[in-house]
């Protein structure tokens, strides 16, 4: 069985060179896979002859697409205008079928917009969600929704927990994650409304619900997937990412003043390396867009080369181990008004 994946060439902070060299690097390792690079068809070729200029590229297709969506647009002024964007021209080789996935490291919001108006959404589900993988102390947890989702009902909140855990069975190959709600304490009564109302219906189903995870518990091992509003989930992204560099800045400075420190981190260089690559957001490539019907990956605009990469490994596994019908098989087993 043939792979193929749509890449926007047009959507990194350094685009199209990330884009280009995540997707030849992984040709060049990986068997029965195609890639079609989508954007401004002259640009593209000209930088893989500057780039790979004695290497031949097998499988690798150019789809020209002639307008970028930037990151200042509005998302609805994108889907209006911009009906050549690198966005919208990926996601309808998905929609074809030409494709099996898309990848895009650009406008998050008009990736979500394009996606629901091109392929649309998997039955019954009332709002797609990204979901974004924290670092513990043992593994990853899923978080989600990251941003999509402002305002939610319960039954949308259920439904992070229905696609999460699936999501999250296929990569780390977990038959039943651990499913929390965060919520501001562990007893039932805590929280709004909606995660109070929620926690009912997770309680009625058969996903491995382990109860509301407060904010201490994010990194811990307690729950596998976490879900919440796109609100509280993004600002908690956001948060993570500054914590990290800040933490890895103040400690940059600290060893500076000391000999003994600098002596002692020259010691501690392979464990900090291996907290650097568990904390990484490019191990895993992006977030999936969980929900609508196809197989959609959003990379973060600092990508690199690395983290297309490993966005196209994630979303060869999600296809091939059928993640659209999964989560349509898991949803007909309940009832959604």
């Amino acid at each position: 069985m043939i792979f193929k994946v749509a890449v926007d060439a047009m959507g990194s902070d350094n685009a199209p060179i990330p884009e280009i060299k995540g997707s030849i690097e992984y040709l060049k390792n990986n068997k029965n896979v195609e890639i079609y690079l989508v954007g401004q068809k002259d640009l593209l070729e000209s930088e893989i002859k500057r780039m790979y200029s004695n290497t031949k590229v097998e499988n690798l297709h150019i789809v020209d697409a002639k307008e970028v969506v930037k990151t200042n647009e509005k998302p609805s002024d994108a889907l209006k205008y911009k009906k050549d964007s690198s966005i919208s021209v990926g996601l309808n080789l998905h929609k074809e079928g030409i494709v099996n996935s898309f990848i895009s490291a650009g406008h998050t919001g008009a990736i979500m917009a394009f996606s629901i108006f091109t392929i649309g959404r998997i039955q019954n589900v009332k709002r797609p969600a990204i979901g974004a993988l924290f670092p513990t102390t043992e593994g990853n947890n899923l978080v989600l929704d990251v941003g999509a989702n402002v305002d939610i009902s319960p039954q949308v909140l259920f439904q992070f927990g229905i696609l999460g855990s699936v999501f999250y069975s296929i990569l780390f190959n977990n038959p039943r994650p651990k499913v929390g709600i965060l919520s501001i304490g562990e007893e039932e009564v805590k929280g709004n409304q909606v995660v109070i109302d929620a926690r009912k219906l997770f309680e009625s189903s058969d996903l491995n619900f382990i109860g509301f995870v407060e904010g201490h518990e994010i990194l811990s091992n307690k729950a596998d997937v976490i879900v919440m509003d796109g609100f509280v989930g993004n600002t908690l992204l956001k948060f993570g990412e500054s914590v990290f560099f800040s933490l890895v800045n103040m400690i940059k400075n600290e060893v500076k003043k000391n000999f003994l420190y600098l002596l002692g981190a020259y010691f501690m260089k392979g464990a900090f390396e291996n907290v650097k690559k568990h904390a990484d957001f490019e191990e895993y490539g992006g977030a999936p867009l969980l929900g609508v019907n196809g197989n959609v990956i959003i990379c973060h605009g600092r990508s690199s080369h690395r983290a297309i990469y490993n966005a196209i490994n994630v979303s060869r596994k999600l296809y091939e181990n059928r993640l659209t019908e999964k989560i349509l098989e898991k949803l007909s087993k309940y009832k959604f008004s």
